[in-house]
């Protein structure tokens, strides 16, 4: 089994008509959109295929690039070579992301968060429409109340939280053996439920003090959905397990289908 997640966006049109110029998407905004397309963006070849559903719109994209290239292919048991067959404008499209929209709730998860700007090209390509996302922002206070489990916090501390008179300064250097240094990183792990509200309010006040920075938490909401706090950002993620097929790559509709049950 392998792991896939989706970070949880909104997604917003730019109006060209007169009124309210942001709005969500709806079916009908995609309703020009083909089901299946290739795309050259970026010296990227991407390989798209979408399914339409009066509740959402899924995209699945494999892609890759012409290069580099051996000249070569090398046996991983034998350590023999041949020679490569794949032409210079050929690509393998190994790699893989996912998307889907839902009309309802105006969320658009995608498990690639860095290739979000590839779906604002290809929407404006092929629907001639500006878009763009936008992170679900939440205050401190209300990351905090959807906070049901912490599972990881990490932040560089740069001064004050461990001052010199400090409790926790005196336990750092007992650790050590030798004074708390100017900066550094702390990345603590948990594997269970912990009550750390307090502490969890006392850094996000050091890192309005400029006394941390770096700051990330992460834990689980009540629906066991991953939430990070990250510089001040609030995100949530879906974190799926597939199998994948004999070549090494996800099953689309299994992810698919993996992921409309989460949002049950």
């Amino acid at each position: 089994m392998a792991n896939l997640n989706f970070n949880i966006l909104h997604i917003i049109e730019e109006s060209k008509s007169t009124g309210e110029r942001y709005l969500h998407p709806t079916l009908s905004t995609f309703e020009a959109i083909a089901l299946q397309f290739n795309i050259l963006i970026d010296g990227v070849y991407y390989e798209v295929v979408i399914e339409k559903s009066n509740d959402y719109i899924w995209i699945a994209l494999d892609f890759g690039k012409p290069n580099p290239r051996d000249e070569h292919l090398t046996n991983i048991i034998t350590g023999e070579k041949r020679e490569n067959e794949r032409e210079i404008t050929e690509a393998e499209l190994i790699d893989q992301f996912f998307c889907l929209y839902d009309y309802e709730t105006t969320f658009f998860y995608i498990s690639n968060i860095k290739k979000k700007n590839v779906i604002l090209t290809i929407f404006k390509e092929k629907l001639k429409l500006n878009f763009i996302f936008k992170t679900i922002q939440k205050t401190k206070e209300e990351f905090i109340e959807l906070l049901n489990k912490v599972s990881e916090i990490s932040f560089t501390e740069v001064e004050h939280l461990f001052s010199h008179n400090s409790k926790k300064r005196q336990a750092l250097k007992d650790l050590t053996g030798v004074d708390a240094p100017k900066e550094f990183t702390i990345n603590a792990l948990y594997d269970k439920s912990n009550s750390l509200v307090e502490f969890l309010k006392e850094l996000f006040n050091e890192k309005e003090n400029n006394s941390l920075k770096d700051l990330i938490i992460r834990g689980l909401d009540e629906s066991s959905f991953e939430i990070i706090f990250n510089n001040d950002t609030f995100n949530k993620k879906i974190e799926l397990k597939s199998t994948k097929d004999e070549n090494g790559k996800f099953i689309s509709n299994e992810i698919k289908d993996s992921l409309l049950m989460e949002l049950k």
